[in-house]
């Protein structure tokens, strides 16, 4: 009897600090992708584009590192609670998860990467030709994910059936 209560607080003590680790992951890994779209369309001169195209390839590692630490843990979590693919906000919030990556990984990534050399290989002050025609072609698959996301931290919160 009492070694199986100690077995559920320590389960319950590492389901709260994947759940930390989880929730930080979530921060970390997203807080990147609203921001730099921010700062993209701030920048009003050649090298400030430059700038901020040149400080995305290192903020975009969170991002990455931040996705791959929240399917980890949000699998771990399903182990620990038992949840497993039979809740409905589980499966949901894993299919949208997918759909980003999806667009991130197959859209946004390769339009980006080709921005970001027509950005760095200009030079002065004006904004490079054919950049504003291909941050249009970004900016809607950036807003797609931006709903999806605040889409699954809703359904995180809620957990509706």
């Amino acid at each position: 009897m009492i070694g199986r209560i100690v077995i559920m607080e320590l389960t319950d003590i590492i389901s709260k600090i994947v759940v930390v680790i989880h929730v930080i992951a979530a921060i970390v890994g997203i807080g990147p992708a609203f921001v730099l779209p921010i700062l993209t369309s701030s920048a009003k001169t050649g090298s400030q584009l430059r700038f901020v195209f040149g400080m995305m390839k290192t903020i975009n590692r969170f991002p990455k590192t931040g996705g791959i630490t929240l399917i980890v843990t949000g699998i771990l979590l399903m182990i620990i609670d038992k949840m497993g693919l039979s809740v409905l906000w589980i499966n949901l919030s894993l299919l949208f998860f997918i759909v980003i990556e999806v667009i991130i990984i197959g859209f946004v990534e390769p339009r980006l990467k080709k921005l970001t050399q027509l950005v760095m290989a200009s030079e002065g002050e004006e904004i490079p030709e054919g950049y504003t025609a291909a941050m249009n072609k970004i900016a809607p698959l950036e807003a797609a994910v931006h709903v999806l996301t605040i889409v699954i931290i809703i359904l995180m919160v809620v957990k509706p059936v």
